[in-house]
């Protein structure tokens, strides 16, 4: 059980609100004046069964004792949960102290950071000796407003000048090593990382300096581009250059288009590119993957033709590494990087599929549309977007499917004549056409791969071989495959089954931000118009998803906070979500986005049952529809109450007004139960919803 349950379990509703307002038995429920507004005629009902309230009049407002006492003091939840724990007996956890110092020690960090990125800026637009920086930078077409956009900066051809700038701001040296900003030499002491280089600073989503990547000027300086080594705020896998300027455009056009270099993207953004983002010199990670998730559903890979062959074939994993072990043999042989043991295993480990068909699973995985395009030779995005950026709309415009790519990368030049050279190409495209999760896509490219070959499909694709499915696909017979089910305490089954419902609705809201966009599509289908009469269950008929759907007051927090997220434009809205959270709320909310969709979401299926990834997206639609449900059935309950008890004089509607909006709650009840049963049809998502429109009340 968790702390709020125990907390509502044993503080009795009626007794609580009771000291404030004065309450006369009604049936089973209690009666009286609204505390929240002016009124003669008592509109304000408790009921114990569901340890609920609601104002029927002006207020239109319910809750249980966390949202009475809240609305009551003014308080936040916090106050709230510390002031009913006392109430009720309740012992609160205390907060980690090693987190608090632990997260005080990154702000630090993070601080060091920015303060060296404004001293590398303002070192490049003033200091003479950076005249040669400002030269390179001009001959590369940038102008002033780009290289403030980007705040590039200059790294002065010193062993100490950026960490006495950094020492004399009162950082400490031990928090120069752990930022990554100085090399600390075997025989003692310390020397600055970045010297005599164009400085590009790294910004995590939200804007924040967590590293560099700076480029040498002369053919001399190995390696061409130093990245800061791996820290606490630094991780080359998790992050990707330029998402903090590029994702308002990405989200807006749910396009991402990944280039190479740091230049490339800057480039592409001063050109108006504003969706152009840029590796961080390895292979794409999942994890990069994932965060686009937030932003994308279409990813296109910017390619030099080497590395676009390497796509076309299943060797590209193999290639990779080797060029990322000889690159970190290579930076430790020579001394540039420093590496010290572990980091060179990291550099040499850090790299992930990065062919066709890893690229694949990826697609049914995460859910991409995931395109190609491939640059003419001896062009990267920087030159064809100076010279060009016609031609670089064009193939964005035109970039082929990963499928289609590595088919027409296969066959290009071959002699399809010759079966042993058909069957080595069938040998590599066969495999990535496996890992299609859509049958009709599978389907399709199988007939086109047999017809390029001249190839009856039932060879390269024989029958009695079953294919097995794509992850996260369903098996032949419809059924989930099954996944490990993480052990589950006595307490945490005997939870609520709301409480699993409504966190696993939230999770996936936040990790699927535009998931809140087709939930309130299908509400504002279901929910009817209620006119001016003076009544107007706003919550429970509203067209679209409101804190109210949400019975767990912290969850209504959080809810709450995750809309104000979405309309800001200062930073990405999970971390604008966290910042915002009292730590309680923090808490919770984090140790949902640790664990997988469907360890949220089997808790309130039936014992046994798993959901496939690719169900994901229609079980949190059925869940958060099911909150709606549950909102319209005690409504109807507290209104057939109402209308039983209703006086003839004072405020309030007529019984005819109850009866009509009793019979449009069940109406849109109706249209719910569609909706739901819609979602959780096999290959919902392929199907098209349609309900009656909206309708105001007659």
């Amino acid at each position: 059980m968790s702390v709020t349950d125990e907390i509502k379990s044993r503080i009795d509703i009626v007794e609580l609100i009771g000291n404030t307002v004065q309450l006369k038995k009604a049936g089973r429920n209690y009666k009286g004046l609204c505390p929240f507004h002016s009124e003669k005629t008592p509109s304000f009902v408790v009921f114990p069964d569901s340890q609920n309230w609601r104002c029927f009049g002006a207020c239109n407002e319910g809750g249980d004792v966390f949202n009475f006492v809240m609305k009551r003091e003014g308080w936040d939840f916090p106050e709230t949960l510390r002031f009913l724990a006392e109430r009720a007996g309740v012992e609160l956890e205390a907060l980690d102290s090693h987190q608090a110092e632990r997260s005080e020690a990154r702000d630090r960090l993070r601080g060091l950071l920015n303060d060296l990125a404004h001293y590398f800026y303002e070192y490049l637009l003033t200091k003479p000796d950076a005249e040669h920086a400002r030269a390179y930078i001009a001959g590369r077409g940038l102008n002033e407003q780009t290289v403030e956009a980007f705040g590039l900066g200059y790294a002065p051809n010193s062993w100490d000048a950026g960490s006495r700038y950094l020492l004399n701001l009162g950082y400490t040296a031990q928090e120069l090593i752990d930022a990554g900003v100085v090399v600390v030499k075997e025989e003692g002491g310390t020397y600055d990382r970045f010297r005599d280089r164009l400085v590009i600073p790294i910004r995590d989503v939200r804007g924040g300096v967590v590293g560099f990547g700076a480029r040498g000027f002369t053919p001399e300086a190995v390696p061409k581009y130093l990245n800061s080594p791996q820290s606490e705020l630094f991780d080359k896998s998790s992050l990707l250059f330029g998402l903090d300027l590029a994702r308002r455009t990405i989200r807006d056009g749910e396009t991402a288009v990944i280039v190479e270099g740091y230049m490339d993207a800057i480039q592409a953004h001063q050109a108006g590119f504003s969706n152009v983002i840029a590796q961080m010199g390895t292979a794409l990670t999942e994890a990069q993957l994932k965060l686009l998730s937030r932003y994308a559903t279409k990813l296109i890979l910017a390619l030099d033709p080497d590395t676009a062959g390497q796509l076309a074939t299943d060797r590209g994993r193999e290639a990779i590494q080797r060029v990322s072990h000889a690159a970190a043999d290579q930076a430790t042989a020579d001394g540039v990087w420093d590496f010290d043991q572990a980091e060179q295993s990291y550099h040499a480990t850090r790299t992930i599929e990065f062919d066709a068909h890893g690229m694949m699973r990826y697609e049914a995985r995460l859910g991409f549309d995931i395109r190609v395009i491939v640059l003419p030779a001896g062009q990267d995005p920087d030159d064809l977007i100076r010279e060009n950026p016609g031609e670089w709309a064009r193939l964005v415009e035109n970039a082929l499917p990963i499928v289609e790519y590595a088919i027409q990368t296969a066959v290009a030049g071959q002699n399809l004549d010759d079966p042993k050279i058909k069957s080595g190409i069938a040998a590599r495209i066969a495999p990535v056409i496996n890992d299609i999760a859509n049958p009709v896509e599978r389907s399709h490219y199988r007939q086109r791969l047999a017809r390029m070959l001249k190839v009856d499909e039932r060879a390269l694709f024989p029958e009695g071989s079953p294919i097995p499915p794509p992850r996260g696909a369903r098996s032949p017979k419809n059924q989930p495959t099954p996944a490990p089910r993480p052990e589950r305490s006595g307490a945490e089954i005997n939870l609520n089954p709301t409480v699993w419902r409504e966190a696993f609705g939230l999770a996936a809201l936040i990790q699927h931000p535009r998931l809140i966009y087709r939930v309130n599509r299908v509400l504002a289908e279901c929910m009817p118009v209620l006119d001016a009469s003076g009544y107007a269950l706003a919550d429970s008929l509203a067209a679209e998803l409101t804190a109210a759907d949400f019975a767990h007051p912290e969850h209504r927090l959080i809810f709450d906070g995750w809309r104000l997220a979405l309309d800001q434009h200062e930073s990405d809205p999970l971390p604008f979500l966290t910042r915002t959270l009292d730590p309680v709320s923090q808490s919770r909310l984090l140790s949902w986005l640790d664990q997988p969709l469907y360890a949220l979401e089997k808790r309130i299926t039936q014992p046994g049952v798993e959901i496939a990834p690719d169900r994901i997206y229609e079980a949190a639609i059925q869940a958060l529809l099911d909150l709606r449900r549950q909102r319209l059935d005690e409504h109807i309950k507290e209104l057939q109450f109402i209308l039983s008890d209703i006086e003839q004089s004072g405020e309030g509607l007529t019984v005819w007004d109850y009866g009509e909006i009793i019979r449009q709650l069940l109406a849109a009840r109706h249209r719910l139960d569609q909706a739901r049963r819609h979602f959780g049809a096999p290959g919902s998502h392929a199907k098209t919803l349609t309900l009656r429109a909206r309708t105001p009340l007659p």
